[in-house]
């Protein structure tokens, strides 16, 4: 029996048929289509396709009416009437009739030959290739139309297969692509768990069971992202693995260009973070590129990580659709949210780091630098005391500078000295000094880091505790002097 239906034949570009009116019957099956040019409803049976010049319909606004009522009452499956001259204008209450009846009204050019459309049919009739092409037609139409429609593509490829369609990032356990009706948290991780062990070879199909129950299937996606196409519904829905190879293929392209995309905010973001960062512009001209950004917040909070996490919390936070723009500083990466999103956003990226720093909020759009460097010393709270999230107006000491001012007095009082030594003299004490701290005081690996002799660094260590009047063995020295340097990292980086 036939599959082919109307809209089949106008996904067929090659037919050159369009839907005039009724585009709620296109789902309408097809059995035969034949031409009349005389009372078409004494000729013409339920499921069978009209094909007229125009002579059979009737040029005045009632009787056309009356034509369509007719044909539809008929039970035929649409009528195509050709574009040529022989065919009188379609009134409006004409094709009102046919949308108002679901009856498909379609135009085709007059090059296209009407036998050409019945052998279409002819051939659906006997054949299922032909209606695996008009399917693909279909789906192909919906993928090139999509940025003209408000649906998603992933949402008219729902309607067509009659399945709820779900793309899975099994790698980070988020969607990727929206939809109105997210997959629970328990399913993502359920699927994420049974590939954790496969993302290099992502297993070309599985089933989700609950229990003894059907769930849904999941199928890999030729994406570079590990992604895997989610299918809800009953598995007793027709698709075959024909169809089925041309949707992943079509949603996989989506996929990689929805990611493209996103690369390139990202770099834009960036950018724009430095320069709010540095304050080179004025609020007003910065105001109107965060809008760009979804960020034309009241607020806003600064996390902040390490530069290995950035490109997992930019597919995280971009697959949930938290509003965001990163870059890396100073060895940190900073990350600037609404504060309306970051209970969440917080949630979501601290499992995934082992450790991360939170800003207090941000009223004004100067004040962002100031979180942000706040956030980067919350991330060495976090760091030193084991905790994943230090928040800096809870977490991070009490003597640790709230402010750059603060930050540049701290560093002038302890390390004026000797950054006015390194300058006159042309030395590297401030380098050695943060080396030897960051190693843990470790003579070997500070001398192998810095490239020294073991006795060139004893002279400088003598040396810097000389400039400072600090001994680099006691512990009331060392932790002001480390304090010093973290400050200036933050104070430096923020303003270059």
């Amino acid at each position: 029996m036939s599959r082919l239906t109307v809209g089949d034949l106008i996904a067929m570009d090659q037919l050159g048929c369009a839907a005039v009116a009724g585009v709620t019957g296109l789902d309408r099956r097809i059995v035969w289509a034949h031409t009349s040019e005389l009372d078409p409803w004494d000729w013409l049976g339920a499921d069978e396709l009209l094909m007229t010049a125009g002579l059979c319909v009737p040029p005045d606004e009632p009787a056309q009416c009356t034509f369509v009522e007719r044909l539809h009452d008929k039970g035929l499956a649409g009528v195509i009437i050709s574009d040529d001259a022989t065919a009188p204008p379609l009134t409006p209450a004409m094709l009102a009739v046919a949308d108002r009846l679901g009856f498909p009204m379609l135009r085709c050019s007059h090059t296209t030959p009407f036998a050409a459309i019945g052998r279409t049919v002819a051939l659906a009739s006997q054949s299922v290739q032909v209606s695996r092409v008009a399917r693909l037609s279909r789906l192909y139409e919906h993928a090139r139309s999509t940025s003209l429609a408000e649906t998603s593509l992933l949402v008219r490829l729902s309607r067509e297969l009659r399945y709820t369609l779900h793309v899975v990032d099994v790698e980070y356990g988020t969607e990727v692509l929206p939809t109105g009706n997210a997959l629970s948290d328990k399913t993502i991780r359920v699927l994420a768990a049974r590939v954790s062990g496969t993302l290099d070879r992502l297993p070309a199909h599985l089933t989700l069971t609950d229990g003894a129950d059907y769930v849904m299937t999941a199928h890999a996606l030729p994406t570079h992202r590990k992604c895997m196409l989610v299918m809800e519904g009953s598995p007793a829905t027709d698709v075959d693995a024909f169809a089925l190879l041309h949707v992943r293929t079509l949603i996989g392209v989506e996929v990689e260009k929805v990611t493209r995309e996103r690369e390139h905010a990202d770099q834009a973001g960036e950018g724009l973070l430095r320069r709010i960062l540095a304050g080179t512009d004025a609020a007003e001209a910065v105001t109107p590129l965060l809008e760009q950004f979804d960020l034309a917040e009241p607020e806003w909070t600064v996390l902040s990580f390490g530069t290995d996490f950035l490109p997992a919390a930019r597919t995280i936070t971009g697959d949930r659709g938290v509003p965001n723009v990163t870059g890396i500083l100073d060895e940190h990466a900073y990350m600037l949210i609404p504060t309306g999103r970051s209970p969440e956003t917080i949630d979501v990226l601290s499992g995934r780091t082992r450790a991360m720093g939170v800003s207090p909020s941000a009223t004004t759009i100067g004040q962002i630098s100031d979180s942000a460097r706040q956030a980067g010393w919350a991330l060495d709270t976090a760091r030193s005391t084991g905790v994943p999230v230090a928040r800096y107006s809870t977490d991070a000491p009490l003597f640790v500078p709230r402010t750059l001012s603060d930050a540049r007095h701290a560093t002038d009082a302890i390390l004026g000295d000797l950054l006015l030594y390194d300058r006159g003299h042309e030395s590297h004490l401030v380098e050695t000094l943060e080396t030897f701290l960051t190693h843990d005081r470790s003579w070997t690996e500070t001398a192998e880091q810095l490239g020294i002799h073991r006795q060139s660094l004893a002279f400088r260590l003598g040396k810097i505790e000389s400039v400072t009047g600090r001994n680099l063995k006691a512990s009331s020295d060392i932790a002001m002097l480390w304090l010093a340097l973290r400050a200036r990292a933050h104070a430096s980086a923020l303003t270059d």
